[in-house]
C-alpha cells in the first residue's frame, strides 16, 4: 500500500492538477532567464506566505497569487505580445502545451479570486484553501522541472520556501 502511494505521489508531481488526467511535463533546454528564476522565487515566497495565513480567503489568495507568478516563469519572465486574451491561463496554455492542464485548473479558480479581492462573499473553507496550496505547490515543482530543474543560474541548488514535496 505505501508503494500505491508513492507512486501516487509521483505521479501528481509530473504536471497536473489531483483531479486530472495524467500529464508529462517537457523540459526547456534553454538557460532559465533571471526574471523567470525571480518570478519562481517571489512565487515561492507568496506559497510561504499563504502556509501562514491563517484566514482561508488570504490563504487561497496567496497561493493564487504564486500560482501566477509560476505562470510568469513557465513564459519565461519575459513581456509577449497581448494578442487576443490577457489570462495568464490562456497564455501559459497556447504557449506551453504541457501545462495546459494547469491552466485549464487554475483558470476555473480566478473567479473565485477575484471576487475575495473585491471583498465580495465567498465562502472558501480552510480545508478548500489547503487543498489549493497543495495544487499550487505541485504546479510550481512543474513549472521547476519545466524550466529545467532546481538550480539558480549559478548552479547552486535552489531551496523551495513554502512548498510541499
Amino acid at each position: 500500500m505505501a508503494s500505491q502511494a508513492v507512486q501516487a505521489a509521483a505521479a501528481l508531481r509530473v504536471g497536473a492538477p489531483a483531479s486530472s488526467a495524467r500529464h508529462t511535463v517537457s523540459r526547456v533546454e534553454a538557460p532559465v532567464s533571471r526574471r523567470a528564476r525571480a518570478l519562481l522565487d517571489r512565487a515561492d515566497s507568496l506559497l510561504a506566505e499563504a502556509a501562514g495565513a491563517r484566514d482561508a480567503s488570504e490563504r487561497f489568495r496567496s497561493a493564487y497569487l504564486a500560482a501566477l507568478r509560476g505562470a510568469g516563469a513557465a513564459l519565461g519572465g519575459e513581456q509577449r505580445p497581448r494578442t487576443g486574451s490577457r489570462s495568464a491561463w490562456v497564455l501559459l496554455a497556447r504557449a506551453e502545451p504541457s501545462l495546459a492542464g494547469w491552466s485549464e485548473f487554475f483558470a476555473g479558480y480566478s473567479a473565485t479570486r477575484a471576487a475575495i479581492e473585491a471583498g465580495i462573499s465567498r465562502t472558501i473553507t480552510l480545508g478548500e484553501a489547503d487543498d489549493f496550496h497543495r495544487e499550487v505547490s505541485r504546479f510550481l515543482t512543474a513549472v521547476e522541472d519545466h524550466l529545467g530543474g532546481d538550480k539558480h543560474l549559478d548552479g547552486a541548488p535552489h531551496t523551495f520556501v513554502g512548498r510541499s514535496a
